[in-house]
């Protein structure tokens, strides 16, 4: 049976420039990884704003399949699964950086563009829209050109951050904001769900850490996101699983254990509850795809 390797793909950063920021283009992303490799699952070790200027088909992200034409904005943030069905006809920029270099900008709402949990991956741009991001993204690969000094980071950390408040503008006018206090307790919550999530950890668990109630952590999942907080971690822990489960060099012990299961015969349980299939069957299924 051929056994699939989970590929990560790294940022494409030269030794000679070592700011965490780049934009390429897909020629540049086959140097990295295969035609082959791209079309089977796997994670980038960077977030990704993918931005289609020519060209229509299917884009892969965490097991669901999103159509893209001109105009097209996919939000992959690190780690997440992702697969191309590749065409040849396809022009694009692939803007990749860091979570480092991303947490040095203005916090604001940029951070919640990658809140996949919240929003789609995928948003379509309106043609002045379009024109206004790709003259943002020209104004980036200009700066990227230029020799490192003392001053190219941060002026391409305030052209990103520009580009990124173009689009959260976007994503916030389609959703229900939240004030300040939740917006804080909202992102904290983020933080700790998706750098330590596993099974063992409660709802309970995490409003102790806010030091709030459960049911004040409720309301706010509730309000931003239209989910309970219990559905919201069942739901990142099933994708947690789907994604540890397309790497064959892991044993299902091994996944349970790093999901603090305490026997794989509960982390099945738990799949089959939620995605109504066994994880063997998921396999399958995703290899097909």
């Amino acid at each position: 049976m051929l056994k699939y390797n989970m590929l990560n793909i790294p940022l494409t950063k030269s030794i000679e420039n070592q700011i965490e920021f780049d934009i390429i283009e897909l020629n540049d992303l086959l140097k990295l990884a295969s035609w082959k490799d791209l079309e089977s699952p796997h994670r980038l070790d960077f977030n990704l704003i993918m931005i289609v200027i020519e060209g229509e088909g299917i884009q892969n992200i965490d097991f669901k399949s999103y159509e893209y034409s001109k105009g097209t904005i996919f939000f992959v943030k690190s780690h997440q699964a992702l697969s191309f069905k590749m065409n040849a006809n396809l022009k694009c920029f692939f803007l990749e950086f860091t979570d480092n270099f991303l947490n040095k900008l203005i916090k604001n709402n940029i951070h919640n563009i990658f809140d996949y949990m919240k929003y789609p991956v995928n948003m379509q741009l309106s043609d002045s829209h379009f024109n206004d991001v790709i003259n943002n993204i020209n104004l980036l690969i200009e700066q990227l050109k230029i020799p490192v000094d003392d001053f190219k980071e941060l002026i391409l950390q305030s052209l990103l951050q520009s580009l990124l408040l173009q689009l959260t503008r976007n994503r916030i006018l389609e959703s229900l904001p939240l004030n300040n206090k939740e917006q804080k307790l909202y992102s904290d919550f983020i933080h700790l769900v998706h750098n330590s999530h596993t099974y063992t950890d409660q709802v309970n668990d995490y409003s102790k850490k806010l030091n709030i109630s459960v049911r004040t952590l409720s309301n706010i999942l509730y309000k931003y996101t239209n989910k309970s907080t219990k559905v919201y971690l069942d739901e990142f822990l099933l994708l947690e699983i789907k994604r540890y489960l397309l790497d064959d060099t892991l044993t299902l012990q091994e996944i349970s254990n790093n999901l603090n299961f305490d026997e794989p015969t509960n982390l099945v349980k738990f799949f089959k509850r939620l995605e109504k299939q066994t994880p063997i069957k998921f396999k399958k299924r995703v290899r097909q795809i």
